[in-house]
């Protein structure tokens, strides 16, 4: 069940990432900006964390790992097209999640929360161009990356996060 869970959740997200492709691979028009006051999230920012970024993240970090047991050393990476495909989807979503982070409403603050985001965005932009690269070793570097902006992030504005649960 939770497989089959999963499965749902991936095929939503590649269903919304592959309509977002379709619908924005042309030239954008000259509209004007949208006002501020219709940009507002309509979700919490907890929604968006569990049930788009998390995932995204997972579909980076778990194809490609690294194994250490007493047996040896075992390297975990995508073999096929289609794992690699949703390595790259899980960057992209990354990428467009930071955007979401950053929208008014959102961002807890412009300086501190902005950067953040920001370099969440550019770290999944690195996993990206190795996805698509098939280069194993530049995932492994950037999820790394994607892990560090997030865990900063988490310091700063969700400390509980980070909070050991034995101690409580």
């Amino acid at each position: 069940m939770e497989q089959s869970g999963k499965r749902s959740r991936r095929a939503g997200r590649l269903l919304l990432l592959a309509a977002a492709l379709q619908f924005g691979c042309g030239e954008a028009p000259n509209l004007p900006a949208p006002p501020a006051s219709a940009l507002r999230p309509l979700l919490s920012l907890k929604q968006p964390m569990e049930g788009v970024i998390d995932p995204a993240a997972d579909d980076v970090w778990d194809p490609v790992k690294t194994i250490i047991t007493e047996q040896g050393t075992k390297e975990i990476a995508p073999q096929t097209q289609e794992q690699w495909d949703a390595v790259r989807n899980g960057a992209a979503m990354l990428i467009e999640s930071a955007n979401l982070l950053m929208m008014d409403g959102r961002a807890r603050d412009q300086d501190e929360w902005l950067a953040a985001a920001r370099r969440l965005a550019a770290t999944a932009e690195q996993a990206l161009k190795a996805a698509a690269a098939k280069d194993a070793a530049g995932v492994f570097a950037a999820g790394g990356e994607i892990y560090n902006a997030c865990s900063g992030c988490h310091r700063r504005y969700a400390p509980q996060l980070n909070a050991d649960s034995g101690a409580r």
